[in-house]
């Protein structure tokens, strides 16, 4: 199983490199199209100008960020020159409130998306993750600064709590999961009155493994405040390449979505992130 549909978004170009390298290597690695949004965004809000004003700004706010793409498309073409893979390109000028919509029209139909990590440099970062998850529904894999994409072999860590977004985590994980070498689910603090009380992520190591991934499964103590900052360490520990979680939220307003658990982990993390609901 791969990916055979592979989509980037790219609204500025310092924060992109990371993950356009990613989502290339990807590509390539999984024979699969890669599509590339060039979105730039107008922020203009129409409202609380003095006559005449609104218009003005809004034009000059537009111009800007029309600017910037054309920018960015000429990057990308040249960027692009010697790759072997089969890509796409789309580019488009949109007003802020609109950007989820059209995020959520256009990237429905991809395998996963691949973004930078949210809470870097970038704010408007956040607001494209939120709508890949939220509105397209699609997985979303995050790369901090300095990371590549994940290799074959190697170690993955995976967020495990019997929930839906967790199921939904794992299953978009899948093309990764089976290339890896080892899959650690990590299960902590299980409740002692749960269905599978006698076996803690059993069933869930039993699925991975008739899809040909190798598993083990850790239980951890909840020493830390944040899930998040528990999965990271252990991460650290045993080297894993890659953290796979579900994004919990059900409210569309960035601090909910976001928040949490999901937010520390996004914050902190130091490795790339895949996250589905």
């Amino acid at each position: 199983m791969d990916y055979k549909i592979i989509a980037t978004v790219l609204t500025r170009q310092d924060d992109a490199q990371d993950a356009l390298t990613a989502a290339i290597a990807l590509a390539s690695d999984m024979d699969a199209h890669l599509d590339i949004y060039i979105t730039t965004i107008s922020h203009t809000e129409t409202n609380n100008y003095y006559l005449g004003a609104e218009a003005i700004l809004v034009a000059e706010q537009t111009r800007d960020a029309m600017a910037a793409r054309d920018a960015l498309e000429t990057w990308i073409e040249d960027r692009m020159k010697g790759e072997i893979i089969r890509w796409s390109s789309k580019a488009a000028t949109v007003q802020g409130p609109a950007l989820t919509g059209y995020l959520g029209r256009s990237l429905r139909f991809s395998d996963l998306v691949v973004l930078p990590r949210p809470y870097q440099d970038n704010p408007e970062t956040a607001t494209v993750v939120e709508a890949c998850l939220f509105a397209a529904e699609r997985p979303v894999l995050m790369i901090p600064k300095g990371c590549k994409a994940p290799e074959r072999g190697g170690r993955i860590l995976m967020g495990w709590n019997d929930g839906g977004e967790a199921m939904a985590a794992a299953r978009a994980a899948l093309p990764l999961l089976e290339k890896s070498d080892l899959t650690d689910i990590c299960i902590i603090d299980p409740p002692m009155h749960a269905a599978d009380r006698s076996d803690p992520g059993g069933a869930m190591a039993q699925y991975l493994m008739r899809h040909g991934a190798k598993t083990q499964v850790d239980v951890l103590a909840k020493t830390e405040p944040h899930v998040g900052e528990i999965l990271l360490r252990h991460a650290r520990e045993v080297g894993a390449q890659m953290i796979v979680t579900g994004a919990y939220g059900h409210s569309r307003l960035r601090e909910a979505v976001l928040g949490g658990a999901t937010r520390s982990l996004l914050e902190l993390a130091d490795r790339p992130i895949l996250m589905s609901r």
